[in-house]
């Protein structure tokens, strides 16, 4: 994948902007409308938002199977690579920075403020 990637002339921008902004403005509203259905409210939401919003190494292998089958320009295979890779930059620096202010990930929601999850996955009352 690497080889493939020329972040010199194979670069556009312009594009990268465009696909960043309007494709995590697509995946942030509409996890964040189905979150709202699903009960989620306010940090949760955010923090499923931002996580889902990550592409990772599917997004790559994508990239690099619709390249190699001549699918996409040079230009675009590279804003999908980082495309993946800033986007999982970003969910990791949120969850590292949710994690250090001591801010929970998911609030528990239908359970009493008691009621703990424990290790084995059964509920456990404090």
């Amino acid at each position: 994948m690497g080889l493939k990637l020329d972040l010199f002339r194979g670069i556009s921008l312009g594009m990268i902007t465009a696909f960043l902004i309007g494709s995590c403005l697509v995946k942030i509203l509409s996890v964040s409308l189905a979150g709202g259905f699903a009960g989620f409210r306010g940090l949760d939401l955010i923090n499923l938002a931002i996580t889902t919003n990550a592409r990772g190494g599917p997004g790559i292998v994508l990239a690099s199977v619709a390249f190699d089958a001549g699918i996409i320009s040079p230009q675009f295979y590279t804003t999908l690579v980082l495309a993946a890779i800033l986007t999982s930059q970003v969910a990791g620096a949120w969850l590292d920075f949710v994690l250090r202010k001591g801010w929970p990930l998911l609030i528990p929601h239908g359970t009493s403020d008691s009621t703990l999850i424990s290790t084995e996955g059964s509920p456990s009352v404090a």
